[in-house]
């Protein structure tokens, strides 16, 4: 991993932008923890942050990490595939246990356990409101939402 950028920089460029990273992106503390005067440390910051040398390194930087990031998340999803269901594996579980009535073994699924899926398939897909809010932010009302809901005629047969 090259960072030609990043070399390009002086020492104490490269220390605040060290320490920009490494203090979760404060300017001011990263201006003093690499070595520059507190007095001034806001402008400083900013200053340096504008500097093209510090933001062609910065945005290399950044860029380099996310994609290092991005690979590590590759990896994890290949590593754990096999081990943790997604989320379509487990809305497809959800609804074959609601639609059949048996299972592989021919054995009859019990209605509460059918009942327990259609409810999980549901809240998943967002058709239960467990809160209301009744105010906004400050206690503002919240706009009117007219919700619509469609009648069934689905009748559950166990047998």
């Amino acid at each position: 991993m090259a960072f030609d950028a990043l070399n390009k920089l002086n020492y104490r460029q490269r220390a605040f932008l060290t320490a920009y990273l490494a203090n979760g992106q404060d300017a001011p503390s990263a201006v003093i923890a690499a070595g520059y005067s507190e007095k001034g440390a806001t402008q400083k910051g900013n200053s340096l942050l504008n500097t093209p040398a510090v933001k062609e390194a910065w945005a290399e930087l950044s860029g380099e990490l996310s994609k290092q990031q991005l690979e590590a998340i590759d990896e994890l999803k290949v590593q754990f595939s096999d081990k943790i269901a997604s989320i379509y594996e487990i809305q497809e579980f959800w609804t074959k246990l609601v639609r059949n009535n048996k299972d592989e073994n021919g054995d009859y699924i019990k209605l509460d356990a059918r009942i327990r899926a259609s409810e999980l398939l549901a809240k998943n897909m967002g058709m239960f409101i467990d809160k209301i809010e009744h105010t906004g932010k400050d206690g503002a009302d919240l706009p009117c939402i007219t919700l619509n809901f469609i009648k069934s005629d689905t009748t559950i047969n166990n047998g």
